[in-house]
């Protein structure tokens, strides 16, 4: 573990998360040291690592499965917003757990309609209370609810984007 902490530590590139993603891709029995940094009490080091571990969500998913309900909770309670940010897309990245989290899903409709949220934070909402209503059906009316009611030009090209995209799918 004091090995990624002291990787974690400085200023880092895309190598950098990389070489640590490969490390833990080699022996994945280092994982766990990795993620418990994810909670560390430096912002920096907790940030670094979650990066990482969102690298990890796409090449490894199965290394984070049985950490879907406490990623939902962090998420849900995290003040940092890169942080917050790499913790959805980790979710988004990993198949919805059944049965579904009812507050997770009230927690992405509001991170989507959010101004305190990023554009990159509310869109990525956008899409897990997509990846809900797969799961989910009965969630779809109000999705699509909230998604015909946003104003658009209160967000970014970006949110619209997101938004027009869901819809039509919500549409097909």
């Amino acid at each position: 573990m004091e090995d990624f902490k002291k990787a974690l530590e400085g200023t880092l590139g895309r190598k950098h998360i990389d070489n640590i993603v490969d490390q833990v891709a080699g022996s994945p029995d280092r994982f766990d040291a990795l993620y418990t940094l994810t909670q560390h009490e430096e912002t920096k080091i907790a940030w670094h690592a979650t990066w990482a571990c969102e690298k990890l969500s796409i090449l490894l998913p199965s290394l984070l499965m049985d950490k879907r309900e406490e990623l939902m909770l962090r998420a849900m309670q995290c003040p940092h917003d890169g942080t917050r940010r790499l913790l959805l897309n980790i979710l988004h990245h990993l198949p919805v757990p059944k049965p579904v989290n009812a507050a997770f899903f009230d927690f992405c409709l509001q991170g989507m309609l959010s101004s305190a949220e990023s554009t990159s934070g509310q869109a990525v909402c956008m899409k897990l209370a997509y990846d809900i209503c797969l799961e989910e059906p009965e969630l779809t009316g109000e999705l699509k609810a909230y998604l015909e009611n946003m104003e658009p030009e209160y967000y970014t090209v970006a949110v619209q984007c997101a938004r027009n995209n869901i819809l039509k799918k919500i549409r097909k």
